[in-house]
């Protein structure tokens, strides 16, 4: 079998994940250290001091521009990282399925599952209780190559919440 998803992704993901975690939090103590200082500043200024308002202005705006960031980098970035982490993790401890079906197409337009975007290969399979059968996208991650299929060749396949896994193209 071709495995087509390695455990090594895993630890690349759980770094990336730390990584941003930690960039997160070094911005934060920045602030945290700005903030402070900014307030035992303020506190030894006299009581009508004519800096007491841009010293209030620059802390609050400060305190606007971590607000905006935090929402912008942990909203968009970190949860994207996250996500893909999950689905990693999913892949690296879910149950697996061993399938077979005929390839039939490439689907490139992009699907969503789990907050990670994917494409998809389809394939003919036979459902036994209704004797028929039935097309099944099997998901592939949108950054990766699809395999090399030729129509109609048959695929022994692993999957592990129709993400695709490992693959064997059988004679």
């Amino acid at each position: 079998m071709i495995e087509y998803y390695d455990r090594e992704e895993l630890f690349r993901a759980k770094k990336q994940r730390k990584a941003v975690l930690t960039v997160f939090f070094i911005v934060l103590a920045v602030y945290i250290l700005a903030s402070v200082g900014i307030v035992i500043w303020y506190s030894t200024l006299p009581y009508e001091s004519p800096t007491i308002t841009w010293t209030k202005v620059c802390h609050h705006s400060l305190s606007a521009i971590m607000v905006i960031f935090s929402f912008i980098f942990m909203g968009i970035k970190y949860r994207r990282v996250h996500k893909y982490y999950k689905i990693m993790t999913h892949l690296d401890t879910g149950l697996r399925e061993t399938s077979t079906g005929s390839f039939f197409e490439y689907n490139e337009s992009i699907q969503d599952k789990d907050g990670v975007d994917f494409k998809s290969l389809v394939f003919l399979e036979w459902n036994k209780y209704k004797n028929d059968f039935f097309e099944r996208k099997v998901l592939v991650f949108n950054e990766r190559e699809f395999p090399e299929f030729q129509e109609n060749d048959n695929v022994r396949y692993v999957t592990q919440g129709n993400v695709l896994i490992s693959y064997e193209i059988l004679d």
